[in-house]
């Protein structure tokens, strides 16, 4: 399998496979996420559940797609649930869960209930021992392929532990997006390592791990600005050698809040198209933000298609 360098390519993709998953939308009265499962299932790669009251979620489906649901019906089933919020969010976890659905997606539901629903001991998909974490997947303009980034949403300070196991998320998903050799690199504002830093023995504990070999098949450098990390011409007037220069297919961030201002800022001010998940459940979780546009609720449905 070739890189899948851009989302075109992405969505193109999903539909050379002719195979489609079975996504759980929890409380699906969101137009938005409505919006974006009736493009996947147009595109040809969802089959989609849609969890919660059935006469309002019709009520949406007709107002919102009209004549369409006629053409798209095998597709589009209607999941009645006639409890609240939360009761919508713990059904869809469970179809998942009970292999009736191969990922969830967050509905008309705050972020916190829905993670509860993965984390539910009886009707979730969470193995306890395992770290959630935010993985994002970015399609900019001005890079020449995808990049991915990590955790702008759910870890504020990652201890080394947790972003041992966001590298390896990342690495996974860039795998199966077919790089083959991922180029990782850890951030920070300078390429300095300062031992002061609070996080800093993590970078330099990790280097030592890839230095070892424990991350596979993978480029790793760090710490490493933005620069140097996908501006090969400012990061080569640094003079700086590096082995991801300009080239890295995964960003490392120290913190959720350095991360979140790169994760808007990029969508802001670069044009970038975005998508992304929860990782670290035993499927994949769509949870974007009520402010997230239709497309970016379009991609992290191709993205978590490609992981489930």
């Amino acid at each position: 399998m070739n890189a899948i360098k851009n989302f075109e390519e992405l969505k193109n993709h999903l539909k050379s496979t002719g195979t489609r998953k079975r996504l759980a939308l929890a409380n699906a009265l969101d137009s938005h996420s409505l919006e974006a499962v009736m493009m996947s299932v147009e595109e040809g790669f969802i089959d989609a559940y849609l969890v919660g009251k059935k006469e309002e979620v019709s009520k949406l489906l007709e107002q919102e797609f009209g004549s369409k649901i006629k053409e798209y019906e095998q597709y589009l089933h209607i999941v009645d649930c006639r409890g609240d919020a939360v009761e919508a969010a713990t059904e869809a976890a469970l179809m998942v869960r009970n292999k009736q659905c191969d990922m969830l997606m967050k509905g008309l539901v705050n972020t916190d209930v829905i993670l509860r629903a993965v984390l539910n001991k009886e009707k979730g998909i969470h193995t306890p021992g395992n770290v959630l974490a935010f993985n994002s997947c970015f399609d900019i303009p001005m890079y020449h392929k995808l990049v991915f980034m990590t955790d702008p949403a759910i870890i504020p300070e990652p201890t080394k532990e947790q972003r041992i196991a966001m590298i390896k998320y990342s690495i996974e998903t860039a795998r199966k997006f077919g790089v083959s050799r991922p180029k990782i690199a850890l951030i920070h504002a300078t390429e300095v390592a300062n031992p002061k830093i609070r996080f800093m023995q993590d970078y330099l504990d990790i280097m030592e791990m890839y230095r070892n070999g424990e991350f596979g098949d993978v480029v790793m450098d760090g710490p490493v600005d933005v620069f140097l990390a996908i501006d090969k011409e400012r990061g080569e007037i640094k003079r700086i050698d590096t082995p991801v220069l300009g080239d890295a297919d995964i960003l490392i961030f120290p913190d959720f809040q350095s991360a979140n201002v790169f994760y808007k800022t990029a969508q802001t001010f670069g044009n970038a198209s975005m998508a992304g998940l929860v990782y670290g459940a035993d499927s994949p979780v769509v949870i974007t933000s009520r402010s997230d546009s239709t497309d970016t609720k379009f991609y992290s449905i191709c993205m978590a298609c490609v992981l489930a």
